[in-house]
């Protein structure tokens, strides 16, 4: 991986991303075989698990539609929850924008939005916070395209194939087991700051725990604006330690 502190033109910018975001297949893979196969197994076409994945691309609000839609929740009350899960995302964007180069037109601002994900979130942040990035877009956008290309690919595998898979298969495991390894990847990213952000992932993280069964995700949401809060605070306190001699 290139040194981002030097010249980096846009395509190795963009190699250095996708080579970053290429290891988290591991686990995301049998995340979309899930999807694929859950998405055959409540009745919808081949046509129909494709488009979801291509226009919502989100794999936690792709499995929450898929279980309401297989209990007959009114078409409303999915879309509202559908939003509600990815409120997320509007906060992961008002950070990643501050690393990012600002987009030339409407059209790369809204190709930014469509890859914001967990996965491309964390990668770039992990990279962004130890040393600032040339070119940081085309970097972000590298770390997305593995993971979009791979959910795809399982997406469909998944709903083919996801009938002959043993059901002895623990393949649920890999959802947790991703959004850890992306925890993981953040908190280590700088050492200066690490105390604030681990306070702040195991107060999120009882918070989620905890408020796992409000309506509508907003479990979810409550988890993340108590984690921000209190890294916030804890920042704070550990900024004035720093400073007193």
């Amino acid at each position: 991986m290139p040194d981002p502190s030097d010249s980096v033109t846009p395509r190795e910018s963009f190699l250095a991303g996708f080579l970053a975001g290429c290891p988290i297949l591991v686990g995301l893979l049998p995340f979309g075989l899930i999807y694929g196969a859950s998405a055959r197994a409540v009745g919808l076409s081949f046509f129909e698990t494709v488009s979801m994945s291509l226009t919502i691309f989100a794999g936690s609000a792709q499995l929450i539609f898929l279980n309401l839609w297989e209990d007959g929740v009114n078409i409303f009350a999915l879309a509202l929850t559908i939003v509600t899960v990815n409120l997320r995302l509007l906060i992961y964007g008002s950070s990643l924008v501050t690393h990012l180069d600002k987009p030339q037109n409407l059209f790369w601002g809204l190709v930014r939005a469509y890859f914001l994900t967990d996965e491309s979130y964390s990668i770039s942040m992990a990279n962004f916070l130890r040393k600032k990035w040339q070119n940081a877009t085309f970097f972000y956008l590298g770390t997305a395209l593995p993971t979009w290309l791979g959910w795809q690919c399982m997406g469909i595998m998944g709903y083919f194939l996801g009938t002959f898979l043993p059901e002895t298969v623990p393949l649920e495991m890999a959802i947790p087991m991703v959004f850890l390894t992306l925890l993981i990847s953040v908190v280590r990213a700088s050492a200066s700051r690490r105390a604030p952000k681990l306070i702040a992932g195991i107060a999120a993280g009882f918070a989620a725990i905890f408020l796992a069964k409000l309506p509508l995700g907003l479990g979810l949401i409550a988890a993340i604006t108590i984690g921000v809060t209190v890294g916030v605070v804890a920042t704070g306190i550990f900024s004035r330690i720093e400073k007193v001699p």
